[in-house]
Order: C-alpha cells, then structure tokens, then sequence
C-alpha cells in the first residue's frame, strides 16, 4: 500500500467500505462523526488497501479457472486488483484479458439483443452512492426499473419486519444513543469482525459499569474479550471484556428465547406499564400468547435452561 497512499487514505474525509460507520466521514483527519481521534477501522483499511493495490498480473490469467478455484478468499484478494476486463468463451478454460473496445462492444452487442423487460441490473452495495446513481440511470435509459443490490437482499426480511411491527423500516436507534446505554444486547452479530466500531461502544459500556449481553450459538473469542488497537491499555492488558453474560441458544430459535425472557419479565412483574401504555399497541394479546406458552416448551425449543433465562431478564 505504501507510507504515502496510506497516509492520504487515513486522513480523507471518507466513510468506512466495510460497515458505512464513519471513519474520517466530513470531518476528515482520522476524526469520526462523535469527534472522537482517532477513528481508524481496520476493517476500512483493509478494504482501502485492496482497492489500491496493483493490477493483477497478466499471466496469472494463463491458469485455468479450476486452479483459480483452488485459491482462498484471502489468496484471490492478494493477487491484486482487476484491472482489465475478462471474456470467457464458452467452453473455454480460462479467462482472456481483453480491452475495453472489445468488452463495451460484447456488452453493447447482449443489451441490444435483450428485452429490457427480461433484465435485472444488480449493483454492490458497497459501491459509492454517485457509481449507484450512475448505474440505475443506465438501467432507466435502457428500460427497466429492475434495478437492485446486495443491500436489498441482506435487509429487505429486515426492513418487512420493522416495518409490520414498529411502522419504520429502519432501526429506531442510532449510534450516539449506545453512549449512555446502560443494558445492550447484541443478538446474532460478530461486530468484533464486521463492525469494530461497535465493539468501542461496546467496550465503552462496560467500563462505565454497564452490561452486554450476547445471544449467539457460536461463541465468538471476539464477543468475550477484545484488544481495542486504539486502547493502550486494552492492548497491554490483552483485551478488554466486552460480553457481560454470553447466551448460546440453538440455532434458529431466537423467538423462543425472546419469548422466554419476556414471560420471565412478566411473570416478575418487570414491564414498565407506563411505556407500554403511552407507546404501544396490541400488548394484551401479546401478554395472553406469552402466559399461554409454557416453560418446558421454551427451554425445549432454545436449550437454554429456565434460570438463566431468569438471569437475562432481571439484567433487563
């Protein structure tokens, strides 16, 4: 990457590639949308770092694509960045750098012997917002309103779901409520890959004497103890403890365990009655299914037992 083109990266006002946290964001120079310094994302880094590595070598496409495949995810990344278009003709073994005469003229060629109405463009949602506007102009001026990305199918269960049951399609919360959170549940996520900058409020949380509770199937060393690169003290002393109480329920039984927590608050009589009458709807049909659901058949379906479910909900 080099000392330079590093330096120039770290210090532009940019948003991070990997989780869209802010990492330098508008105020540039290492300085996150909280003003705090520095905010280095070693997951943005990463991903800068691939986008300015050099073109992959010519020759590296004289392998066929059965020993392309041989390759890790990690070993494909290394080889560098495309820098040319590729054409594979059918029944061939490999891929054939070609020019961007020949590729433009190929994609020309298929658009214009394709319905628009039988295409479907689909972009990164890890592209900029202009390369995304350029991109479904492309797809209007063609013809089709098929226009989608990979964000679309990560969320669109999400975003039905909120919104059937909340009216809001997004999260109700954002990143600066956590800095006076005291109880944060982080269920099936890794934040200590995908979202460092996560893991800082996380860490935050604990050392201001607040709770993290996970609910995930696989215990991820991540969750349990972070070394904040950014923290000295959380380096020397070989990590900071981020998980409070850490629940691993079977696979795909999330509502059952949420359902136990909430008899569990119920049954100890936890609820805010005020909250819920001033900001929700439906709750005694809520609570009816809950009382109705006995406690056999939740610690049946999650495998976790009764008391720590009682544990869970009493940190709530």
């Amino acid at each position: 990457m080099g000392v330079g083109k590093a330096a120039k990266a770290l210090t532009a006002k940019n948003a991070c590639k990997a989780c869209a946290y802010g990492m330098g964001g508008q105020r540039g120079g290492m300085t996150n949308e909280l003003n705090e310094f520095p905010s280095v994302c070693n997951k943005s880094v990463q991903a800068q770092s691939t986008d300015i590595q050099p073109a992959i070598p010519l020759p590296i496409f004289e392998h066929e694509i059965s020993d392309l495949a041989e390759l890790t995810g990690r070993e494909m990344e290394h080889l560098g960045r495309l820098g040319t278009p590729l054409f594979k003709a059918r029944g061939a073994d490999r891929y054939m750098p070609v020019d961007w005469d020949f590729a433009l003229a190929r994609a020309t060629d298929r658009l214009r012997a394709t319905d628009p109405k039988r295409s479907f463009f689909y972009s990164s949602g890890r592209s900029s917002n202009e390369a995304g506007f350029l991109f479904q102009l492309l797809a209007r001026a063609y013809g089709t309103n098929n226009v989608n990305n990979c964000s679309y199918y990560c969320h669109q269960a999400t975003s039905e779901g909120l919104a059937t049951t909340i009216g809001k399609a997004t999260a109700s919360v954002e990143l600066e409520d956590l800095t006076g959170a005291d109880l944060i549940f982080v269920i099936g996520a890794n934040p200590s890959s995908n979202h460092p900058r996560f893991i800082h409020m996380l860490k935050n949380c604990r050392e201001r004497g607040g709770e993290v509770i996970v609910i995930n199937p696989a215990r991820e060393p991540g969750l349990v103890k972070f070394a904040v690169p950014k923290s000295p003290s959380s380096m020397l002393k070989g990590g900071s403890e981020i998980a409070s109480d850490y629940c691993q329920p079977r696979i795909g039984s999330d509502i059952a365990l949420l359902k136990g927590i909430a008899k569990a608050v119920l049954e100890m009589g936890y609820e805010d009655r005020a909250f819920i009458a001033d900001h929700a709807s439906g709750f005694a049909a809520f609570a009816a299914d809950i009382e109705a659901l006995g406690w056999d058949e939740i610690t049946g379906a999650c495998g976790i037992a009764k008391e720590e479910i009682a544990h869970i909900a009493s940190r709530y």
